[in-house]
C-alpha cells in the first residue's frame, strides 16, 4: 500500500477519535458518600426569657433520616445543687429578744444555765417581751439534754409561728440554722400550712 493512502487511513483514524472525544458527556459533580454527615448551624434560644440568650449549636443533617416525628432536642446539664451553709452558733454577749421566744429558750439555745441568765438580767421568771435585750453568762451551761424535739425533720407552720418560736420547740435548733436551710429572706415571714425543713 502505498505511503499516501497509509497516511490518509492515519489521519482519518484520528479525526474520528476526536470527534467521538467531543460528544463524551462532562465529567459529573461528586456525590456525597451515603453515611457522611454534614452540619448546619441552627439557632436555640433558652428556656428562660429572662435570660433568654441564643446560641449556635451545630446539629447533624444526618438526623433528618432518623424518621418522621424525630426532633433533635438540646441536652442540658443539671444546674449543681447549691450548698446551704448553716451558721456556727457563736454565745453573744448580749440578746435581743424576737417573737415567740422566752428566757429558757434562749438559755437551752445557748447552752447556759437559765439561773444565770435570770440572776445575770436581774429577773425573776416573768415574761419577756420581743425587743428586751439581755445580757449573756458566758460561763455555765445548759442542765441535762438541750433537744426538746427530734431532728432533722420537717415542720408545717401553724398560724402565730415565727422562726424564732419555730427554732424553741426544738430546743438546740438556731433560728439562724432554719433560716439558712430554707433560704429565708427577711422578714422571714411565714405562711399556715407551709413546710420547713429542721436540720
Amino acid at each position: 500500500m502505498p505511503k499516501k493512502h497509509l497516511t490518509v487511513i492515519v489521519a482519518v483514524v484520528l479525526f474520528t477519535l476526536l470527534l467521538a472525544g467531543c460528544k463524551m458527556p462532562a465529567s459529573t459533580a461528586p456525590t456525597d458518600i451515603v453515611g457522611e454527615t454534614k452540619t448546619t448551624p441552627i439557632r436555640i434560644q433558652t428556656d428562660s426569657p429572662e435570660a433568654a440568650t441564643d446560641t449556635d449549636v451545630a446539629i447533624p443533617e444526618a438526623t433528618a433520616t432518623l424518621g418522621a416525628g424525630f426532633s433533635p432536642t438540646a441536652t442540658s446539664t443539671p444546674e449543681p445543687t447549691p450548698t446551704i451553709y448553716i451558721p456556727t452558733l457563736t454565745k453573744p454577749t448580749e440578746y435581743t429578744v424576737k417573737e415567740g421566744e422566752y428566757l429558757y429558750c434562749i438559755a437551752r439555745r445557748f447552752d447556759i444555765n437559765p439561773e444565770d441568765l435570770l440572776s445575770l438580767n436581774d429577773l425573776g421568771e416573768d415574761l419577756i417581751s420581743p425587743g428586751t435585750l439581755l445580757q449573756i453568762p458566758q460561763t455555765g451551761s445548759w442542765p441535762g439534754s438541750r433537744v426538746l424535739a427530734p431532728h432533722p425533720t420537717t415542720h408545717t407552720v401553724e398560724e402565730g409561728d415565727t422562726v424564732y418560736s419555730i427554732a424553741c420547740e426544738y430546743g438546740d435548733v438556731t433560728p439562724e440554722a432554719i433560716i439558712a436551710v430554707n433560704q429565708l429572706e427577711e422578714p422571714y415571714d411565714l405562711t399556715t400550712g407551709q413546710t420547713l425543713d429542721i436540720p
